[in-house]
């Protein structure tokens, strides 16, 4: 379907079994499990056949998403990898959280686009015969095929995307432990739809793709990263006042003792930074502040720590570090006059610690 508004111009369940810890020895068992876990489902075929073919755009995959091969130019659907998973046969309620995100662009202005949206880490959650799907989206506001100015970009955590139909789902564990969804059948929501545009071209109760998933909640557990790393919704083309989100993982909410009140010996999280830093700006090494222009920035806490200098849990300026070390947390770009030469994302830990391990850089452009 072309995109274009009408208006415009051109059973026997058997039990849950108990989670366990998985020893050296059953590693390799859990890699051949782990590998079959795994989500298909590609938006909408008919955007995507639009955004890759008449409508002169493009789709890219991140973070281990992949594009299914396929007939025509919007090809098949989107393979999502399981980070984690919860099942429970007693109550038949559950969790699939899948990784990664999937950009679908079309209508050329400059070198961005007019129809512009990101879907990351959607999350299946299982209640029963129904679903739904919730995502973290990067958009642009959909205002006609010809906007002056190009709305900026939108971002919005943990957004309820689409329900999704279970009832013709057997939910039983094969001999690996695995449960399998197919085709399930999924409708957007009418405020997530009226977000991405959707509704513009496709009216209420959009119907998207269905969703086929194979999830183990006994293999996949949520876990603290080695390293701390992070990842950022959109790095290149980017426009001032665009909003982009920063997910952070492996950052250990008991690390990094601050030095300075009110967190002196407390931990300190890290700062989530959008700025122009000089080439050698980490404190670790003594770079000077001056090395570091702030020009939008995140403080992720520790709860125990977020409650000390954010009580009610509601200012702007602050995130929360949960158990697992992750965080996510939205950020508005801009230019500034800094003589510092390099754009990006930026963390280091906050309150005086310092430790280099929880200084990372993602370096991103602004469209010309």
């Amino acid at each position: 379907m072309d995109p274009t508004p009408a208006n415009a111009s051109g059973s026997n369940r058997n039990p849950r079994r108990r989670r366990r810890l998985v020893s050296a020895a059953a590693l390799a068992v859990a890699s051949v499990v782990l590998a079959a876990c795994n989500g298909t489902w590609g938006v909408r075929s008919s955007f995507r056949t639009y955004a890759a073919g008449p409508g002169g755009g493009q789709i890219t995959t991140q973070e281990g998403v992949e594009w299914l091969d396929g007939p025509g130019p919007g090809k098949g659907p989107f393979r999502w990898q399981v980070e984690w998973a919860t099942f429970d046969n007693n109550t038949d309620t559950g969790t699939v959280q899948f990784s990664g995100g999937a950009t679908m662009k079309a209508h050329a202005a400059g070198t961005s686009h007019v129809l512009d949206v990101s879907i990351w880490n959607p999350r299946l959650e299982i209640a029963g015969t129904t679903g739904t799907l919730v995502a973290d989206l990067n958009y642009r506001p959909y205002q006609g095929t010809n906007p002056n100015p190009l709305p900026s970009l939108q971002a919005a955590l943990d957004v309820p995307f689409a329900t999704v139909d279970l009832s013709a789902q057997t939910l039983n564990p094969d001999g690996s432990g695995n449960y399998s969804i197919t085709d399930a059948p999924m409708t957007g929501m009418n405020a997530a739809m009226t977000l991405i545009g959707f509704d513009q071209f496709y009216g209420s109760n959009v119907a998207l793709d269905p969703i086929t998933a194979s999830f183990n909640p006994d293999l996949s557990p949520k876990t603290l990263a080695n390293t701390p790393r992070v990842v950022v919704s959109r790095t290149e083309d980017l426009r001032p006042g665009d909003q982009i989100t920063v997910w952070g993982y492996g950052f250990d909410p008991t690390a990094n003792p601050g030095t300075r009140p009110p967190l002196t010996g407390q931990p300190t999280g890290t700062y989530v930074i959008f700025g122009k830093f000089a080439s050698a700006w980490q404190p670790s090494t003594g770079a000077a502040a001056a090395t570091r222009t702030v020009v939008d920035q995140k403080w992720a806490l520790p709860a125990s720590s977020r409650a000390i200098l954010d009580p009610t849990g509601t200012g702007a300026a602050y995130v929360t570090i949960d158990s697992s070390g992750r965080f996510e947390a939205i950020v508005t770009v801009n230019t500034s006059t800094s003589t510092n030469p390099n754009y990006g994302v930026f963390t280091y830990p906050g309150s005086g610690a310092v430790n280099a391990a929880y200084e990372t850089q993602t370096l991103v452009t602004f469209a010309p």
